[in-house]
């Protein structure tokens, strides 16, 4: 009698704590579209600052009650390391995608941001790392699909507004931040473990955020509408979404959580869709249905770890 292979349980709890943190991280993009283009529009460098500057400063009081206040003093001994991360992790993500959501419309922002993982893979080469041919077809179907989005906004909204490419290439640039950031964030992490690195880079993203909004002359006071958005961004998608997240990968290996993120784009499109009225054109779905391949094709063999909003 041939004794059957036991399969461990999925812990129902990580799985519905990854699934939560996608679900959030897929609205950021249309309330950041929604908040800087409203009657009343918000600063798109103001809603940064409240975003990151919320985020930081509640994830550093949860490790202060939670006893590992300690842990935030890793940057007096390593602070350029630190330093790197949330000027790349903590600022220019956040500020070039906000900047793009000013420019262009949501679907084509989270599509270009999310399809970052592609561009990990030629950083690991750079770091020395080994890279197969599946990853390099993914980057390629990641770019090509991400060009088609691009392209494949409806003409009349194309021609009615002149920065709408600038928009993408501001979305691939806070996707190049974010894939930074992730390839070298991964010693600091194993060093330092992920609530104590992120809550560090969100801290130093925010106090960027209020250095650049000092030296434009920016007011920090916004409509209600803008700062419940910029506090909403900070506390629910970044400060819990990160955190529920990094819980469920205690119980479940990356690999396994990792397909929940493409809640994401598909979440948010639909979203922009539903609140926003934007329009979807099926060259716009090929170009997202061939980023989420790459994305797959580049990071299964890598864990889940680098994708985040």
């Amino acid at each position: 009698m041939t004794a059957r292979a036991h399969t461990p349980d999925i812990p129902v709890r990580a799985v519905l704590l990854g699934a939560f943190a996608c679900l959030t991280w897929s609205t950021v993009f249309v309330l950041g579209r929604w908040a800087i283009h409203h009657e009343e529009p918000t600063d798109p460098v103001v809603l940064g600052l409240y975003r990151f500057g919320t985020s930081g400063i509640v994830l550093a009081a949860a490790m202060a009650v939670m006893g590992r206040g300690r842990a935030l003093g890793a940057i007096v001994r390593e602070p350029l390391p630190f330093l790197a991360l949330g000027l790349t992790g903590g600022f220019a993500m956040g500020f070039f995608v906000f900047l793009a959501l000013e420019r262009t419309n949501s679907t084509v922002v989270q599509i270009i941001m999310n399809s970052n993982p592609v561009l990990i893979v030629p950083m690991s080469l750079l770091i020395g790392e080994r890279v197969g041919v599946g990853k390099v077809m993914g980057v390629a179907l990641g770019v090509a699909g991400c060009l088609l989005v691009l392209g494949g906004v409806p003409a009349q909204v194309a021609a009615g507004n002149p920065q709408h490419v600038l928009g993408g290439l501001l979305a691939a640039l806070s996707g190049l931040s974010w894939a930074v950031y992730t390839v070298a964030g991964r010693n600091v992490v194993r060093r330092h473990g992920a609530l104590t690195t992120t809550t560090l880079s969100m801290l130093i993203g925010g106090l960027v955020f209020l250095v650049v909004c000092l030296a434009l002359g920016k007011s920090l006071v916004l409509t209600r509408r803008g700062a419940l958005v910029g506090i909403y961004l900070g506390l629910v998608p970044t400060a819990l979404g990160f955190t529920a997240w990094y819980v469920a990968l205690e119980d479940l290996p990356a690999n396994v959580l990792g397909p929940l993120q493409f809640i994401v784009p598909v979440g948010g499109v639909l979203l922009a869709v539903a609140l926003l009225h934007e329009e979807v054109s099926a060259v716009t779905v090929l170009g997202g249905v061939l980023s989420l391949v790459g994305v797959y094709l580049s990071t299964r063999a890598v864990g889940a770890k680098a994708r985040c909003e």
